[in-house]
């Protein structure tokens, strides 16, 4: 694990070159249409279409690292399968607003609309991509999660490809660099876990530390220098403390991406749940990100909604939902239903 913080600038003017590359080539050749068609292409059919390059790229997955353990890969996923309800939920009431935080990063998530303009399709795209890897065996058999996370790859190559000949400051950095990614590896995986300390649920350090492995080997499966992917949970703390220093302001971006995250909840949610969301996310991030995403404080929620946790941090030391992972895989399909018309 490297923190230097002059690694770190460099990290910020480095994308993932073999997914640039052909991105690059694709549009050269006017053969995007047929990037666009392989990523949208069911996972478990990539196989069968016509031979590309892009083809290709989907189904290669990077040798073997040293460290690779599958029992620990197992562990990790048998882990997310325990706790897949309120880690979903957490994605979206914590591990989204840390990435909102982060500013110049932030820049690209906003200048990709793709957030503010439909978050809930974009919601249910992330849900899926976790819910893929995270499934026992997703990185052999059918490699449906390398596949999956090549075809993030891509996606991310399109948006420094597009944004880059746009309004871009090269100052920010690369839009989705590599610190930026390896950002996102952290909140999705030593942020979901301080979230579910936050929630009460009493857990080994075993199982914390074969989640963060998992998410380890998606990092290295996504083209993230090594690194920048944690070892341990130690490790995780110190890179996401350097890049809390490096990058956590206030700006007009966060803001306004969390304001459009809390208008999708709230049009989305029942009533009193919509009305609770905003304190609820405040109770997960915290006072200090809460100012840096312009969330308002309101004396009546806030209170409520620390009694709530309190009363649910006294169930969740006692009692784990066994249904946890069919009552997240039921809410998936309703809403992937809802934003992208297919069940």
């Amino acid at each position: 694990m490297n923190t230097d913080f002059a690694f770190l600038d460099a990290m910020r003017r480095t994308g993932d070159v073999g997914a640039d590359e052909l991105v690059s080539s694709t549009f050269e050749k006017n053969e995007q249409k047929i990037l666009y068609n392989l990523l949208g292409t069911n996972d478990a059919t990539v196989s069968q279409t016509a031979d590309h390059p892009v083809k290709h790229f989907l189904l290669q997955q990077k040798p073997t690292p040293q460290w690779f353990d599958e029992k620990r890969i197992l562990n990790g996923q048998q882990f997310f399968k325990k706790y897949a309800l309120d880690i979903m939920t957490l994605l979206g009431a914590k591990s989204l607003p840390y990435c909102y935080a982060a500013s110049p990063g932030n820049k690209a998530i906003y200048l990709t609309e793709k957030m503010r303009s439909n978050p809930g399709k974009r919601l249910v795209e992330t849900a899926h991509f976790i819910i893929t890897v995270m499934q026992p065996g997703s990185f052999s058999d059918a490699r449906l999660g390398i596949i999956q996370i090549n075809k993030t790859r891509l996606i991310h190559a399109l948006v420094r490809y597009h944004l880059r000949r746009k309004s871009w400051n090269n100052a920010w950095g690369l839009p989705v660099n590599q610190e930026d990614m390896a950002g996102t590896n952290l909140a999705f995986s030593y942020i979901i876990l301080l979230g579910l300390q936050q929630a009460g649920f009493l857990m080994r350090e075993e199982e914390l530390e074969d989640f963060l492995f998992v998410w380890r080997y998606i990092g290295y499966q996504l083209n993230i220098n090594e690194e920048l992917l944690p070892s341990s949970v130690g490790e995780a703390s110190l890179l996401e403390l350097a890049i809390k220093q490096r990058h956590f302001k206030r700006s007009e971006e966060g803001i306004r991406l969390t304001e459009e995250l809390l208008k999708h909840y709230k049009a989305s949610f029942p009533l009193i749940p919509g009305y609770l969301v905003d304190a609820q996310i405040k109770y997960f991030v915290g006072d200090e990100l809460s100012t840096l995403l312009g969330l308002q404080s309101s004396p009546f929620k806030d209170r409520f909604i620390k009694l709530i946790n309190r009363l649910r941090i006294k169930v969740n030391k006692y009692y784990v939902d066994k249904s946890s992972y069919e009552k997240m895989i039921r809410n998936h399909y309703m809403l992937k239903e809802k934003y992208l018309g297919a069940v």
